[in-house]
């Protein structure tokens, strides 16, 4: 069996995730997580499948013919066996340009990976300002110090709210 990460885009329009989702079903493959949103008009997602060798190109022919969507198909990869911890990292703060940039390098400065960002813009009640919230799904070196990482991140804007939630260790 192989995996498959299958990235699109296109117009929004009813019926699409059951378009794609029989283009998989008649390959006999195996929708086994996504993420899929709407974004100006626009629909964008990610699909990990499982698919058989014998249906792998069939079935990346086919994805890759669904009228008016742009379609991007890699190989699933190995993941790294060395000692990570995952944990969640929620950020609030005023909305300005540049929070997400020194938000992931100070991540990346830490050598944490960032598996999952999820952002938004919201009015603050009786304010009227705009804030930004962002939920991070991370991995991080065993090494990495999660009170360091917060001092890190909190001296970026002292208008930043930092919390961290953690999962696992693997």
């Amino acid at each position: 069996m192989k995996q498959l990460v299958v990235t699109f885009i296109g117009p929004d329009r009813a019926g699409l995730v059951d378009q794609i989702s029989n283009v998989i079903f008649v390959h006999h493959a195996s929708w086994q997580a996504s993420s899929l949103s709407n974004l100006a008009g626009m629909f964008t997602g990610i699909i990990l499948v499982q698919v058989s060798e014998n249906q792998f190109n069939p079935l990346c022919d086919a994805l890759s013919q669904i009228d008016g969507l742009d379609v991007m198909i890699s190989e699933g990869a190995e993941q790294s066996s060395t000692m990570h911890q995952a944990c969640s990292l929620s950020v609030t703060g005023n909305d300005r340009p540049g929070i997400v940039q020194e938000v992931s390098r100070a991540l990346a400065t830490f050598g944490i990976n960032i598996s999952k960002m999820e952002t938004h813009a919201q009015s603050a009640a009786n304010a009227g300002t705009m804030i930004f919230l962002a939920q991070f799904k991370l991995t991080m070196p065993t090494s990495v110090s999660e009170s360091d990482l917060q001092e890190a991140l909190e001296a970026l804007s002292d208008d930043l709210i930092v919390e961290f939630d953690q999962e696992e260790s693997q």
